[in-house]
């Protein structure tokens, strides 16, 4: 058993690449299904000074005693004259926390406006994980 206070998020970021490359299940362990991450909101923190703008990603904790962490996706859209593309989601984070800072956003001088995208989904000591959250989403312009 993988003990919290010494899992570093790399060693888990590895487990679930390999797990997921090996082709593992996803979403259930033994017959009963995984939990379903609730309550995911996205809210945008404004840095003050030299501190800097966050998006802050939280979730309700699980009750579930499979779940060993979450695992957060981010997906991205530049918002403009002309709408960019959706990127697709990729991983952005592991945390056994329920909530996440995210301090890589932007805009730029062609979209101006970023939509961001995210969604969560717990993930096991074994590495398997459950099924997605709802996504939400948050549009970020930079001041000034």
């Amino acid at each position: 058993m993988l003990e919290r206070h010494r899992t570093h998020p790399s060693i888990l970021m590895v487990l679930l690449a390999v797990t997921l490359l090996a082709g593992a299940t996803v979403g259930c362990i033994g017959e009963r299904a995984l939990p379903t991450p609730s309550g995911v909101t996205a809210v945008l923190v404004p840095g003050a000074g030299d501190v800097e703008d966050i998006i802050l990603v939280s979730w309700n904790a699980s009750r579930d005693s499979r779940v060993d962490g979450y695992v957060i996706y981010r997906a991205e859209q530049g918002v403009g004259a002309v709408l960019q593309d959706r990127s697709e989601a990729v991983l952005q984070a592991l945390t056994f926390a329920t909530q996440y800072k995210d301090d890589d956003i932007h805009g730029t001088e062609l979209y101006p406006t970023m939509r961001y995208y995210y969604s969560v989904c717990i993930i096991t000591e074994d590495g398997t994980t459950g099924p997605m959250s709802a996504e939400v989403s948050i549009d970020y312009a930079p001041a000034g």
